[in-house]
């Protein structure tokens, strides 16, 4: 690696400091500034073009999310290095947010002495992840660029189907990724299957860490309308709720058990269900530009219900296979007759693949058979790739975050600019392709 690397330290005990000071000057690599709470690291590593922060997570105002964001800083990535405290429960949750090694403090002579290769092995791994497009975000000229061709508008966006096993809450995850971390747009994904939350899965987050899912943010609003008669859903109250996950992408996830379904928080009453959710999407509006929606299949539940009528676009989800497509049929007069018309509804057609028999054409042709029921268009067809997303699942890395985009992340990404149009860049940076297999789904998108 050529140059020399450059830090800032976010630390405050002196003994550490003092060894950290030493070996990296032996080392050749240089301190640019040693501050002591978060919001400084973070601006003075970018304005001082710091190469590497070194942090202790017990800054004040510490938060995993930083470290994405300085990997994502869109000039160049900025590797974290921890100074973790033993015994301490940090280094997991740091190194899932992208930081690139760590060392446990108080320092020894060991410890510190593993400090100069673990930095220059974090910076180079960071480049080498950025050469990849490995959560390569927009940047800002690239977006202002876009958006002077045509506007675009905050939206709610329900993804939505009838039928279980359809890929509707891979859709929903890697939608929001899209949204929050390569589109660098606030952005909140809320797990609403009554039915079977598990985006939670998808993201590797562990609900048994903490009381953060939808049934406690149900709890405290009651609560506190119990004493009050209103039942609203204060900034304060989501807030509290919602887990940061990375970039600027936040998470409410879903009940923790299926069971809790059933409880009376939501049965009881519900149109006070469903007003509690419509003001948590309301609130919402004001802290995060998109807001993606995993939903259930049973419309009768009342979240399920309050998320299709809240939603500005709803995204219905099928598979080339006649049982979902049936399933589809027997939801749309349903959803018509609910809604007045389908106008806010869209087709997503997963698992495309021209040998299966079935095209987009002849979907919207089946579903409106006879003119007797209108139909949505189908609004995106993502490409068949069942070994990729098993992988992302299995693994917790959504595909639209791997370094070189598959098929199935590139269409993914593509129906994410419908929405947002600077995410076209993403996709423009990607060297052309010859009219392969993915060629032959190009067509089929919304225009």
């Amino acid at each position: 690696m050529s140059g020399k690397i450059t830090v800032v330290v976010g630390h405050a005990a002196w003994n550490d400091l003092q060894l950290i000071g030493r070996v990296l000057e032996e080392a050749g690599i240089e301190i640019l500034a040693v501050l002591s709470d978060a919001a400084s690291l973070a601006d003075q590593a970018r304005s001082l073009g710091a190469d590497c922060v070194l942090f202790s997570p017990t800054l004040p105002g510490m938060s995993p999310a930083l470290i994405q964001e300085l990997l994502l800083h869109e000039d160049y990535p900025i590797a974290a290095v921890g100074l973790i405290p033993a015994g301490s429960g940090y280094a997991a949750e740091y190194q899932r947010f992208g930081m690139k090694g760590f060392v446990t403090t108080p320092l020894d002579h060991v410890q510190a002495g593993r400090l100069p290769a673990l930095i220059q092995d974090a910076v180079r791994v960071a480049r080498e992840e950025r050469a990849a497009r490995t959560f390569a975000p927009i940047t800002a000229q690239e977006a202002l660029q876009i958006l002077d061709r045509g506007g675009w508008q905050h939206q709610t966006v329900a993804v939505y189907s009838p039928k279980g096993g359809v890929g509707k809450t891979f859709i929903a995850a890697n939608l929001a990724c899209a949204f929050g971390i390569l589109g660098q747009q606030p952005t909140l994904l809320i797990d609403a299957d009554m039915s079977r939350a598990n985006a939670h899965k998808l993201l590797g987050v562990n609900l048994e860490e903490g009381p953060k899912n939808l049934f406690t943010l149900y709890e405290r609003v009651l609560t506190e309308g119990s004493r009050t008669g209103r039942y609203v859903v204060r900034s304060q109250t989501l807030q509290a709720q919602v887990v940061p996950w990375r970039g600027k992408l936040h998470f409410l996830p879903g009940i923790p058990k299926m069971h809790m379904a059933g409880l009376p928080e939501f049965v009881e009453d519900p149109q006070r269900t469903m007003d509690i959710f419509a003001d948590l999407l309301r609130e919402a509006r004001g802290f995060y530009t998109f807001r993606v929606l995993d939903v259930g299949p049973d419309f009768n539940l009342p979240i399920h219900w309050a998320a299709l009528t809240e939603a500005d676009t709803v995204l219905v989800v099928l598979t080339p296979e006649v049982t979902a497509i049936d399933g589809v049929k027997d939801a749309l007069p349903a959803l018509e007759r609910a809604f007045g018309s389908l106008q806010r509804f869209r087709l997503i057609l997963n698992q495309f693949d021209e040998r299966f028999g079935i095209h987009p054409k002849e979907v919207v042709k089946y579903l409106s058979e006879d003119g007797r029921q209108r139909c949505p268009p189908v609004f995106a067809a993502l490409p068949y790739d069942p070994d990729g997303a098993r992988i992302s699942i299995n693994t917790a890395r959504p595909v639209v975050l791997e370094g070189k985009l598959s098929p199935l992340a590139e269409g993914i990404v593509k129906l994410a600019a419908m929405f947002y149009p600077p995410l076209e860049a993403v996709l423009r940076r990607k060297p052309a392709r010859g009219a392969g297999l993915f060629g032959k789904f190009r067509g089929v998108f919304a225009e």
